[in-house]
C-alpha cells in the first residue's frame, strides 16, 4: 500500500459515465454474477438504473489523485424504499492500475460513515467466493460472511449454491 495522497469526494451528474464503468467492472470481477441473468439482462438492468439516477441520485462517492485522475468509485443502493433508508449495499470499483494502494479501503471507509451519519444499521456487498482479495479487504474493514440464505438482488437470486457470497458490517 502507497501513502500518495487520494481525494474521496461526493459524485456528481458529470461523473455518471465514470460511475457506470467502475459498477460494470465491480460486475466483470464477479462471472458467477454476470453468468446467472446474463450480461445482456444485466446491461438493461444497469441502464435502467443510471437513467433514474440522474434524477434521483444514489449516494456516490469517487476517488481522485493530486492530479485530479479518477481511481475508483463506490455506488450506495438503498434497500428498499421506507425513508429513513434501512441498510445499504455498496458497489465499488478501482481502475486496475490503481489496485492496492488503499484506495478501495478508503472508499469503503467513506461509505461506512455516511451510512452510520445516516443511522443505517448496515451495509452489506456481494461478491463472487473466487475474489479472494476483494473479500480480505472487506474483512480489513470489518465485514463478516452473512447467513447463508438466498436473496433477490434485482433480478438475480444469490446465496451459497452459485457461490456468492453476502458480506456485513453492522453498526
Amino acid at each position: 500500500m502507497t501513502s500518495k495522497p487520494i481525494t474521496i469526494r461526493k459524485a456528481t451528474a458529470e461523473d455518471i459515465l465514470f460511475l457506470q464503468a467502475m459498477s460494470w467492472e465491480a460486475v466483470l470481477v464477479s462471472p458467477r454474477l454476470l453468468a446467472s441473468p446474463g450480461a445482456e439482462a444485466l446491461q438493461k438492468m444497469e441502464e435502467q438504473y443510471w437513467r433514474r439516477w440522474k434524477e434521483h441520485p444514489d449516494p456516490a462517492f469517487v476517488a481522485l489523485d493530486t492530479t485530479g485522475r479518477k481511481l475508483g468509485a463506490i455506488i450506495m443502493r438503498p434497500h428498499g424504499t421506507d425513508e429513513p433508508v434501512y441498510g445499504w449495499r455498496i458497489s465499488i470499483a478501482v481502475e486496475v492500475q490503481a489496485r492496492s494502494q488503499g484506495i478501495g479501503q478508503r472508499l469503503i471507509e467513506r461509505a461506512i460513515t455516511f451510512a452510520r451519519e445516516k443511522s443505517a444499521p448496515y451495509v452489506n456487498l456481494f461478491v463472487d467466493s473466487t475474489n479472494t482479495q476483494a473479500i480480505a479487504l472487506y474483512q480489513r474493514v470489518g465485514f463478516v460472511q452473512a447467513i447463508a440464505r438466498y436473496q433477490r438482488v434485482g433480478i438475480i437470486e444469490v446465496g451459497e449454491v452459485d457461490q456468492i457470497i453476502e458480506m456485513r458490517i453492522n453498526f
